[in-house]
């Protein structure tokens, strides 16, 4: 484990898409979770709209995965949202 471990549990960095639940980020951006945890418990953490889901672009180590991939401590979580304007 890296030294952001703490008491057996994972600290990820989070970079949210913006209207996500910012208070379960502490100021640096980052989450902490248990071990075992899964993308899908990120997405629930930070109450990202089951109806936008489909719409947003999810990375971990800048990596495109499944919600049920499970997740490491120093692991690193992008959303990006794939808008067009004119």
């Amino acid at each position: 484990m890296s030294q952001n471990s703490f008491h057996g549990l994972m600290k990820i960095q989070v970079y949210p898409p913006p209207f996500a639940n910012l208070s379960v980020l502490d100021e640096d951006g980052m989450m902490v979770l248990p071990p075992g945890a899964r993308l899908a418990t990120v997405y629930r953490r930070l109450k990202i709209p089951l109806l936008l889901q489909p719409l947003v672009i999810c990375h971990v180590n800048y990596q495109r995965v499944k919600l049920s991939t499970q997740l490491k401590d120093g692991d690193v979580i992008s959303f990006i949202l794939p808008l067009a304007g004119g």
